[in-house]
């Protein structure tokens, strides 16, 4: 009995394995997975490893609605959030489901990895406009920690640079303190020569030679300041790795060459023996300033843009970190939908600001390779003010960064961190309140007076060096703010 009872537990536990097996393995020709499970439909189009990925973001349920969206090689080689941020706009804007899924393999690849600002304005506008600037896109592979340069500097030549500038900084507020004493040692000897009316003494000989050496100081000195001024410029370029190479070039050679009239100005100043000499140099030095001065502007902005850029690249990185914080939030089954209207708003300020940036871009290449002297100043002007325009939105952007990051840490999330060396990027084909005391210089230029000429070039001489010194702090005070809105826009 006990033999027949046996028998009969072993057949039923084979009547329920053989079926079990049969379920797991499915047909002699069923494809399979590494661990010798059958595959579904789904998943013989995505590798395995890519598969378990998407698990983590992406439901299986919704895989196949997300691979009518996206071709199934994008869909297998694009991280889940991306996919699923391209699903989510397909939802709420009608024209954009048609619009994602008629793209090609390569426009797919590139429009996952557009912003969010960026796909927005695209499935919002006219279809052929939209692919006509997707066929200007590229999407490319960066070393993360060149990303955010143009060019890359070996430490030791940016080191050097930065104690070239502070030497040039020195060396400025030292040719301004000279300057000052120079004038104030002529006025005093000028007055004193009134006196001097049809007297030809000894004394009166002697304060009209005195009279000529603080001129020539005075001429030395301000051109002094100029050079320095020019020098700050140039070592601030230099040491610039958001402006490309070829940009740096043109600039630095282009400054040398204004440093050599200058200092060939000096000569003619140091060699001066006659009044008419002094003269004649102190006006050679008011015109080749004239001549220079808004070249030097078109400089220093070009600087401040290429910082103003350095940021953009940073706060579209962060905006990624972002995506990637919401991602692992959302799989906690955390409530992001406040947290997620506000990163579509930083979005939209950075795109903002770098439309603001790219106009001003064009306005100073339009100058670079142009030679419209006449409206040189007018569109430096514009340019510095597209530029400030850009760094006001900058500055809401990260307003609401900070406020993104506390409702982050207050929903239980954490920001991601950075785990890769590389990443993708999209490429496209294709200081100054000086103007009245400038004005006022041209004026005196035109004095018919010779000698109220030589005193007002002087007195202009030393309005527009301090002017221009403080339009440098001023530009400094611009770079230290953009260093930090720098640090400031990061998590």
């Amino acid at each position: 009995m006990k033999k027949i009872t046996a028998f009969f537990i072993i057949g039923l536990l084979l009547l329920i394995i053989v079926p079990m097996a049969f379920a797991q393995n499915g047909s002699p020709g069923a494809e399979k997975d590494s661990n010798g499970r059958a595959l579904t439909e789904t998943q013989k189009l995505i590798p395995d490893e890519v598969l378990e990925k998407q698990k983590k973001l992406v439901p299986d349920e919704i895989l196949e609605k997300q691979k009518q969206l996206i071709p199934d090689k994008v869909l297998q080689k694009t991280e889940g959030w991306r996919v699923k941020r391209a699903e989510q706009i397909a939802e709420k804007v009608d024209s954009a489901r048609n619009f994602i899924g008629n793209l090609s393999e390569n426009q797919s690849r590139i429009f996952l990895h557009l912003s969010r600002a960026q796909q927005n304005r695209l499935v919002e506008m006219d279809k052929e406009d939209a692919l006509n600037v997707m066929e200007n896109l590229r999407l490319r592979v960066v070393n993360k920690a060149d990303a955010f340069k143009e060019r890359v500097i070996a430490q030791e030549k940016l080191e050097h640079a930065k104690q070239n500038y502070l030497k040039a900084k020195q060396n400025y507020l030292k040719s301004l303190n000279s300057y000052k004493e120079a004038k104030s040692n002529f006025m005093d000897v000028k007055n004193r020569i009134k006196e001097c009316s049809n007297d030809d003494s000894e004394e009166c000989r002697e304060l009209e030679e005195r009279a000529v050496n603080h001129s020539k100081k005075m001429i030395m000195n301000s051109a002094n300041m100029i050079i320095e001024h020019l020098n700050k410029i140039k070592e601030k370029v230099i040491s610039s790795e958001t402006i490309d190479e070829e940009r740096a070039e043109e600039i630095v050679s282009e400054i040398e060459g204004q440093i050599s009239e200058v200092e060939g100005i000096i000569e003619d100043a140091e060699s001066a023996e006659t009044k008419e000499e002094i003269k004649e140099a102190a006006k050679s030095l008011s015109k080749l300033w004239i001549r220079i001065r808004n070249r030097e502007r078109l400089h220093s902005t070009a600087v401040v843009e290429a910082r103003v850029w350095g940021i953009i690249k940073r706060s579209e990185h962060l905006e990624e970190r972002l995506e990637l914080t919401l991602a692992k939030m959302e799989e906690q089954d955390l409530d992001v939908s406040e947290i997620d209207n506000k990163i579509t708003e930083f979005s939209e300020k950075i795109q903002q600001a770098k439309d603001k940036y790219q106009e001003a871009q064009d306005l100073i290449d339009k100058e670079y390779f142009g030679d419209n002297k006449e409206t040189l100043k007018s569109t430096v002007d514009e340019a510095k003010e597209l530029i400030n325009e850009a760094h006001e939105l900058l500055k809401e952007a990260h307003e609401l960064l900070v406020g993104i990051v506390k409702d982050i840490k207050s929903a239980g999330g954490d920001i991601e961190p950075e785990d890769d060396d590389e990443e993708y990027e999209i490429v496209e084909e294709d200081d100054d309140d000086n103007e009245e005391e400038e004005e006022e210089l041209e004026d005196d230029d035109n004095d018919d007076n010779e000698e109220e000429e030589q005193e007002n070039d002087e007195d202009e001489d030393d309005n527009e060096e301090e002017d221009n010194d403080n339009n440098e702090e001023e530009l400094e005070d611009d770079d230290e703010q953009e260093d930090d809105e720098g640090n400031n826009t990061t998590v």
